[in-house]
């Protein structure tokens, strides 16, 4: 008899303690495929590959073509000029069936990655769109000359994230619902620059703000949408999806952060005005980042002379 008294009395302060705490959160669910990658640029095969070398190799006078592939590897769609390659590294000069400029936009939508394309879109653009392709036309006074072809991409893209629990709470004092001192989870779009962190923080009587750490993973060089590239510093653009924040970077340039030199920046979001009083629930707030992005990929080719 007691042992059934003992474990009602345990029943029942379970039950009890269970009403008392908070309910448990539903987890959250992740809004994006994402990943750390965005445009992904390769040349096609220059040459013939010699065995014994293990280099593409031309005799002169003989053509080889400069193509490129591009394909879509994040979460950004790309519409049509949001991309060139520029050739660099050669004298075009030297060099007969190349385009004249020596640049390509793509002239299509190239596609991101999603559950309906999980490999992203693809385009091809080809330097060489003549009969005949590249020809090197100086004469060649040594037996082999060694030719590195590089290609400049510059492309605009943006990154999308999310915070799905922001706590609106004006009295910090009440324990309830939500907590504003707290790291708060975070997701980002598949792109080269990832919010990596997000932490709530008060701001003042009955002001948040959330505080980004942002990071330049893809190795890139990376500035506002039609702003120069600039050797001291990458940089993005701001764009916050609530008007009662305002987002500034480093030094409080208003919607726009700067890396530093590990390739690293903070953005800190903050409520304009203060929240009214007994305000008291989470919400999701979401930012995007905007930027144009280049980096450099290489092809090498061996030319033989007769």
């Amino acid at each position: 008899m007691h042992k059934q008294i003992t474990a009602i009395i345990g029943i029942l302060i379970l039950i009890g303690l269970t009403g008392c705490g908070q309910v448990d959160e539903t987890p959250d669910v992740n809004p994006y495929i994402g990943g750390t990658k965005g445009i992904i640029s390769t040349f096609g095969e220059m040459g013939v590959l010699n065995d014994v070398t293990g280099v593409n190799e031309i005799f002169t006078e003989e053509s080889f073509p400069i193509e490129t592939t591009i394909g879509n590897k994040g979460e950004y769609e790309l519409d049509v000029g949001e991309l060139t390659i520029t050739l660099k590294g050669i004298n075009l000069n030297e060099y007969s069936g190349i385009v004249t400029s020596g640049a390509l936009s793509n002239t299509e939508l190239i596609e991101k990655v999603s559950e309906f394309n999980a490999l992203g879109g693809e385009i091809e653009l080809d330097f060489t769109p003549g009969t005949e392709d590249a020809i090197y036309t100086p004469t060649l006074n040594v037996e082999v000359y060694d030719v590195d072809v590089f290609g400049e991409v510059i492309y605009h893209y943006k990154t999308f994230s999310v915070v799905p629990k922001v706590c609106y709470k004006e009295n910090l004092q009440d324990n309830r619902i939500c907590d504003v001192e707290e790291t708060k989870q975070v997701f980002s779009s598949g792109a080269p620059i990832q919010i990596v962190a997000a932490e709530e923080k008060s701001a003042g009587t009955g002001k948040i703000a959330i505080e980004y750490t942002l990071e330049n993973v893809g190795g890139g060089d990376v500035t506002l949408p039609g702003a120069e590239f600039d050797r001291r510093y990458d940089q993005v653009g701001i764009l916050v999806d609530n008007e009662a924040f305002e987002c500034k970077g480093p030094g409080g340039r208003l919607g726009t952060a700067r890396f530093d030199s590990a390739g690293k920046a903070t953005i800190i979001c903050k409520l304009k005005t203060a929240l009214e009083e007994g305000t008291l629930y989470t919400a999701q707030l979401g930012l995007t980042l905007d930027y144009e992005y280049r980096e450099l990929i290489q092809e090498s080719i061996r030319i033989r002379g007769q």
